[in-house]
């Protein structure tokens, strides 16, 4: 990350490339940046330095050749908004990747549910707001607690929800 931002800004103080092209560069490299930070999930290391290349990239464009000049307040007022908008939403990524899975066989696991029918060893329980088919590790009652343990295929894996493993 910063050691793209130096070689960009040292090719600029070497006069190797025009200044509308590193401006051009960071900007482009600070965009990068985003994107990894909300692939790869570096609590903010990459969006930093996105936001640093961004700043950087606008405002070497304001000296820049008068094609591609822009003003100071113009850099600033676009650049700074845009990178901080950028970190919420990829700290919203952040936070929504770490969360529970809340669909298929992941969300069943662990939950409480009646058995509807005696178990001895399959019937029938409600679990998750659903009728199911279940096969249980020993004999429940009906009315009884049960636990999933797994899914295979549309039947459960239960076992009585007292006896959990410490």
């Amino acid at each position: 990350m910063a050691g793209g931002i130096l070689a960009l800004l040292g090719l600029s103080g070497l006069a190797v490339l025009p200044i509308n092209w590193i401006g051009a560069a960071l900007l482009i490299l600070g965009a990068a940046m985003f994107v990894l930070e909300a692939k790869f999930a570096s609590h903010g290391v990459l969006g930093a330095g996105g936001t640093l290349a961004m700043v950087l990239g606008a405002l070497l464009l304001i000296n820049g050749p008068p094609e591609v000049r822009i003003r100071l307040s113009t850099a600033l007022s676009v650049s700074v908004p845009f990178a901080l908008i950028t970190m919420f939403l990829v700290s919203l990524v952040i936070r929504a990747r770490a969360n529970k899975v809340v669909t298929g066989e992941g969300a069943m696991l662990d939950e409480i549910g009646l058995a509807f029918t005696a178990l001895a060893p399959a019937g029938k329980v409600f679990v998750h707001g659903e009728y199911w088919d279940a096969v249980s590790t020993a004999p429940v009652e009906p009315g009884a607690e049960v636990k999933v343990v797994g899914v295979q295929g549309m039947k459960l894996r239960v076992e009585p929800a007292s006896r959990q493993p410490k």
